[in-house]
């Protein structure tokens, strides 16, 4: 998408203009080579002062190494980012500081954040197609070891809490 210059264009001044009228604009991508390859590339780096970057075991390697040199970090940064634990460890780099951090996400919020893999998706295909779309939920709460949260799916997807309007038009006469 950088590559189109209608898109990179429009971007370039969303850069410039939403900043002034107290607005973000958020990027996400595999790999800063998509960013950096690209022609807007010195305004996205100038202008997004704030940049959370996951763990990569390849950024010691000396072409990925330079790419994240042009970002800002120095060898020191770049080494953590290379030692960090995947889907853990964060690495905020900004004007005010810079800091590996973890998420915290509780064993709940994994089973339903963190699950990328092929195997994952490929367990996610059987139990949907095992339980449906209303079954789902617990099913895959369950597999993934988190039992005592699929026991509190039912009471936290009933009809009461999820659809208050839809209730009181019931109980209108």
């Amino acid at each position: 998408m950088l590559d189109d210059e209608g898109f990179a264009g429009q971007l370039r001044e969303w850069l410039k203009t939403l900043r002034k009228k107290n607005a973000s604009v958020i990027f996400a991508t595999q790999s800063l080579s998509d960013i950096d390859g690209s022609a807007i590339a010195p305004a996205i780096i100038e202008s997004c002062q704030t940049r959370l970057l996951l763990p990569n075991e390849r950024a010691i390697e000396p072409q990925i190494t330079a790419i994240y040199r042009r970002f800002g970090l120095n060898d020191r940064q770049i080494e953590i980012i290379a030692r960090a634990m995947p889907k853990r460890d964060y690495y905020c780099q900004s004007r005010r500081g810079n800091r590996l951090f973890e998420l915290g996400l509780s064993d709940v919020a994994l089973a339903l954040c963190a699950v990328s893999s092929k195997t994952d998706q490929a367990a996610i295909a059987r139990i949907f197609a095992e339980h449906g779309r209303d079954g789902f939920l617990a099913a895959w709460l369950s597999h993934r070891g988190v039992g005592w949260a699929a026991e509190l799916v039912p009471a936290i997807t009933s009809p009461a809490l999820t659809s208050p309007a839809l209730t009181n038009k019931e109980k209108s006469p």
